[in-house]
């Protein structure tokens, strides 16, 4: 068996980043920065208010509440004041995110203000520059505001929309292809005797789709040579990547491994990992395309993903952060099991306890079949080989979700339909 760690460096290494590429900022979202950003105008761009009030001019006088002002003037988001004129003793009515008109030394929140006709009392002054947003505040000009590798999320795609920004520079998305084996699969509602649903290939197509890339659903094939053959030669020939699930274990003797050499000329590795789940795992090149041959197992499958083939993507995207953050928490049950040469990954919830720190508990049945328990976890407990850890140790553990994931509850067989 191979050691985690060295499998996970093996099949990085062994995937190229993609291109660059000019991208339309609304087709960017979920893609990577393939160079610095440059601001050429600052954001904001001009001085303008945080509220909605009254602009005025500070002078010695203005010593105590009460002051009355007149309204000379109305500006609302979007007018141009320059050419207004403000002196002492006057105020200009003012929207929120209006320009500051010259000669402004604060905005008064309407809050703190009666208004009577044309005049505005100020129950509170306030001090020179309060309520005003200065130009540049955000972002200066000349400045490298997002990195290479940065994520396109919502707020750096509204920050560089916010800077003009119609297209960008970002690494090629990839197209990932997904294919199920086994002639025991089906997509039909009503299974026929001896099938079963295909679980499988659905969760890989959102995985996939998740960490940016674009997921290409091939479809289930049985187990047949020629199909299978035909399958994964259109694949290789159409997408940046292929996935497979089933046909990887030792022992099996049905026409992924010998397709997947031929194709390959046995480029494949056929690894088996010191880990449980996920034993099982393949991966090489089909000429330059990267091919990752998952287990057939539900659990298998997801958690091989998790490790192998989610930062693999990540590279090919272009991202800085390749790999799940791992933390510690305090196990609320024992948690042991017998030397078997194997790194254990404990289908976990990780959540906060009443003293602000993390503990965490293991997700009922950990078979390889049982989806429900990785559905309702949001971390896996790296367990060593051979591990004995008592209630209230810390131990390390691997985030797959966020700390506050909706449980997931089955339904019970009074309900199902």
């Amino acid at each position: 068996m191979r050691p985690l760690t060295e499998v996970i460096d093996h099949t990085v290494a062994n995937v190229q980043r993609l291109p660059e590429v000019v991208t339309p900022l609304a087709d960017a979202s979920g893609l990577y920065l393939a160079g610095p950003t440059l601001v050429k105008s600052p954001i904001p761009p001009f001085d303008n208010t945080a509220v909605d009030g009254f602009a005025i001019r500070l002078d010695e006088t203005l010593a105590h509440s009460g002051t009355i002002f007149r309204v000379t003037a109305t500006v609302a988001a979007g007018d141009d004041p320059s050419k207004l004129t403000l002196n002492p003793g006057e105020a200009i009515r003012i929207m929120t995110g209006a320009p500051i008109p010259p000669h402004t030394d604060a905005v008064v929140m309407v809050e703190d203000t009666t208004t009577l006709g044309d005049s505005v009392t100020v129950h509170r002054l306030p001090r020179a520059g309060d309520n005003i947003r200065r130009a540049g505040s955000d972002i200066q000009a000349g400045q490298h505001v997002f990195g290479t590798g940065t994520k396109i999320t919502p707020a750096v795609r509204g920050v560089l929309a916010s800077l003009g920004v119609s297209h960008i520079s970002t690494f090629a998305r990839p197209t990932v292809g997904v294919i199920s084996t086994g002639d025991e699969l089906s997509d039909a509602e009503l299974l026929a005797p001896g099938k079963i649903h295909d679980s499988n290939r659905p969760a890989l197509l959102d995985s996939v789709a998740a960490l940016g890339a674009t997921a290409v659903d091939l479809g289930n094939v049985g187990d047949d040579y020629e199909a299978i053959r035909r399958a994964f030669a259109h694949a290789v020939t159409t997408c940046d990547a292929l996935i497979t699930s089933g046909g990887v274990s030792v022992g099996d003797f049905d026409y992924t491994k010998t397709v997947l050499d031929e194709l390959s000329d046995n480029q494949i590795t056929w690894f088996q990992v010191a880990i449980k789940p996920a034993k099982p795992f393949a991966f090489g090149r089909v000429g330059d395309v990267p091919v990752f041959g998952l287990p057939g197992n539900p659990v298998s499958a997801l958690v091989s993903f998790e490790l192998f083939v989610r930062p693999a993507i990540l590279h090919m995207l272009g991202a800085r952060q390749l790999f799940r953050p791992t933390i510690r928490a305090v196990t609320t049950v024992p948690l042991d099991h017998h030397p078997d040469g194997k790194l254990h990954l404990v289908r976990a919830t990780v959540e906060l306890d009443g003293a602000g720190g993390l503990q965490v508990a293991p997700q009922g049945h950990q078979g390889s079949h049982v989806l429900t328990g990785l559905a309702q976890a949001n971390a896996l407990i790296l367990l060593p080989d051979g591990a004995h850890v008592p209630i209230g140790a810390s131990v390390e553990v691997l985030l797959i979700g966020s700390l506050d994931a909706d449980t997931f509850s089955p339904p019970s067989p009074a309900n199902a339909h």
